[in-house]
């Protein structure tokens, strides 16, 4: 017979090993609470951690991005203060011009060019007053457009405030 010390020691050693499924299910588990923090705070859209890029956001499980920037209008050079639901951003006001054109002549009668810096011009295809109707526009422009280049955008329109 063992004595309880012996066995009381050979239960301590024996049961205290780690295995690989052990270390595999720790790691899947914080996998999984890292990725649930992610979804719920603003990720850069391209993946990459970016300040200036736009931030993906999901509110009530649509999936918008998001961006803060002074855009003004070309003409009367003030800075626009609604949000701008933009469907495309360029180095040339004259392709930002064309594109916003395009989109007059589809039924987005109030599209027009926007510039946001020397070299910066978004394809702007409406304004709206707060995010959520912003959004909402968003999400018509996506669902009329299925297959809409998005031109130096994450493939969805952005909305800039």
């Amino acid at each position: 017979m063992m004595s309880a010390a012996l066995t009381a020691a050979l239960m301590l050693f024996s049961g205290c090993k780690p295995t690989e499924k052990g270390y595999k299910s720790a790691y899947d588990a914080a996998l999984e609470k890292r990725e649930a923090a992610m979804r719920e705070q603003m990720i850069p859209a391209t993946g990459l951690q970016s300040d200036d890029g736009p931030q993906m956001r999901v509110i009530e499980g649509d999936t918008i991005y998001v961006l803060r920037e002074v855009v003004r209008d070309p003409v009367a050079k003030k800075r626009i203060g609604e949000w701008c639901v933009a469907v495309g951003r360029y180095k040339m006001e004259t392709n930002a011009a064309a594109n916003a054109a395009d989109l007059r002549s589809a039924g987005w009668s109030r599209a027009f060019a926007a510039r946001a810096g020397a070299e910066k011009w978004y394809c702007v295809a409406d304004t709206a007053p707060s995010l959520d109707s912003a959004r909402y526009i968003a999400a018509q422009f996506r669902k009329a457009n299925k297959s809409y280049p998005y031109v130096g955008l994450p493939k969805s329109p952005v909305l800039i405030k």
